[in-house]
């Protein structure tokens, strides 16, 4: 096996990993997907094609990180819970994420939401539909992240072709 198959062969296991991190939180998935192309293009060159790749990884990178932060906010706030809601919703998140293996992390800012609006409007019908509605905005952020992380691989995969 020569060095440049290789290479190509421990990238795209990198970026299989990246994807599947797209939909389980322990995992980094979109940057690590921008690190293997990162990684491609410094051991295997760049060129024209590989810079302007990159340029496009970089992008739908930074783009899915962001969305995945702002859907589920916006939602939050759209649906009355104060900044400090969220905040008590992040470190939910957080606790949850050394508690649960896996799915701590959106587990704990889901029950975070759930008790913030719970304790704010004492209604539990209330509560559970707002907890609902930031469930799904995080379920859309998630299934935006793995297309993102799909088009991202496709580029590399079409620079790794061309190039």
């Amino acid at each position: 096996m020569s060095s440049d198959t290789l290479l190509v062969v421990l990238v795209a296991i990198v970026m299989v990993i990246g994807v599947a991190g797209t939909v389980l939180p322990s995992l980094p998935g979109l940057w690590l997907i921008w690190a293997a192309a990162l990684g491609y293009g410094l051991f295997g060159g760049f060129g024209i094609g590989g810079w302007i790749a990159m340029a496009l990884i970089t992008g739908l990178a930074a783009a899915g990180t962001a969305s995945a932060v702002y859907l589920p906010q916006r939602k939050a706030t759209s649906i009355g819970v104060p900044w400090w809601g969220q905040v008590v919703a992040l470190v939910c998140a957080v606790v949850g994420f050394f508690i649960v293996p896996v799915v701590g992390a959106p587990l704990g800012f889901v029950v975070g939401i759930l008790l913030v609006t719970l304790a704010r409007e004492r209604h539990f019908q209330g509560a559970l539909a707002a907890t609902w509605a930031t469930l799904t905005a995080m379920l859309l952020a998630s299934g935006l992240q793995f297309a993102v992380g799909l088009t991202m691989v496709a580029i590399w995969v079409l620079w790794a072709w061309l190039g």
